[in-house]
């Protein structure tokens, strides 16, 4: 029986197999909406963004450079790892009106916006406007995924697949009653790649399961909130506080707060030893030099502050030495390959003050 409801097709299929009295109901389903059939306009072809400048115009860009260097206003944003978030292909058999594809990355973007180290750029409409019909679908390969990510001036670039979003109702019926149980479901796999070097940073996965736990024989009434969820969830906007409340909207909550951990487990740099202090042992403009590597589990990507000795104090009357300030970041280093045990090339990001050989380099 096919029923119209605002537009949009409900489909209310049979039961799909009868076994001991028990009836699985198939999962909930939409007809494609509009929306998702609209062409594109030919004229929304906006540039991509340029790539993204260092955080401070370096002006010590050769050897023994003495002039001071501009900070940025924050400079604490040059430490953070940089996101871009594609969409997501599609790999689920939902059919309803929300656009997963752009929406599902683009929460995973407000959640991961409160990692101080993390800055997130989301698959939104300015960055989207220049991307094919069917990349704004997720249908994106490896190189063209490092290309808009070298565009957009970041450091990793995350592609998704949606495996599974669905709600699920499962119903059993005994000469004395019945039940129904309720699912909400999510499956959603990452790959994240290395813009620095092009290679995979990890591929987190996340299933959830968010069922309602009514179990037992029950009142059919019971039951008339969580039916009217699996026919008409399509109707309930996205990201809206219903939608929350849902049984698909806490399993994407949930989903999308695993991965954000995930990833947050992955731009995070090692913690350094600090018996010897590693520091920078050569510069050559921006390239430097550091005595960190494999043994230290450093990773290409890393992001490092880079701290001076302390400028000496001295009795402005006698003008004795009388010690040392505390010492101070004056810039940041991202590790551009790792070359060894021991030994990392980077290349400065920020900074303050003229960036010397000897100087510190610190994971914040």
């Amino acid at each position: 029986m096919k029923v119209w409801l605002g537009g949009v097709l409900i489909l209310l299929a049979g039961c799909a197999s009868v076994q001991n009295g028990t009836k699985m109901l198939p999962v909930m389903g939409f007809a494609d909406s509009q929306a998702a059939k609209a062409a594109v306009p030919a004229d929304t072809q906006a540039a991509l963004p340029a790539p993204a400048a260092p955080a401070a115009e370096i002006q010590a860009a050769t050897a023994g450079a003495a002039s001071a260097v501009q900070a940025a206003p924050d400079s604490a944003s040059a430490l953070a790892q940089k996101v871009l978030l594609l969409p997501f292909k599609d790999l689920s058999k939902y059919r309803g009106p929300w656009d997963i594809c752009a929406e599902l990355p683009r929460s995973l973007g407000d959640s991961l916006a409160r990692n101080p180290y993390i800055v997130p750029t989301r698959p939104d409409s300015v960055f989207m406007a220049g991307l094919t019909v069917k990349e704004r679908k997720g249908q994106i390969d490896w190189d063209r995924a490092l290309e808009l990510g070298r565009q957009a001036g970041v450091d990793l670039v995350v592609m998704g697949e949606i495996e599974d979003l669905s709600m699920k109702r499962f119903r059993a019926t005994v000469p004395i009653g019945g039940y129904r149980s309720y699912q909400g479901v999510v499956i959603i796999k990452l790959k994240v790649l290395k813009v620095v070097d092009g290679r995979p940073a990890g591929e987190p996965r996340q299933e959830v399961v968010n069922d309602s736990k009514r179990y037992g024989i029950t009142n059919p009434a019971a039951n008339v909130p969580l039916d009217r969820e699996y026919f008409f969830l399509g109707e309930t906007p996205w990201g809206t506080e219903d939608f929350h409340q849902t049984l698909v909207g806490g399993a994407v909550d949930q989903c999308l707060g695993k991965l954000s951990a995930d990833l947050a487990g992955l731009v995070r740099p090692p913690s350094l030893p600090s018996v010897s202090a590693p520091k920078i042992i050569d510069i050559d403009g921006l390239q430097v030099y550091i005595n960190i590597g494999l043994a230290d589990s450093v990773r290409n990507g890393d992001k490092f502050g880079v701290w001076d000795h302390g400028r000496e104090l001295r009795d402005p009357q006698t003008n004795t030495v009388l010690g040392f300030a505390l010492s101070r970041r004056v810039g940041v280093v991202q590790i551009e390959q790792v070359l060894n045990e021991h030994l990392s090339m980077g290349r400065v990001l920020e900074a303050q003050a003229q960036i010397e050989k000897e100087f510190t380099v610190r994971a914040e």
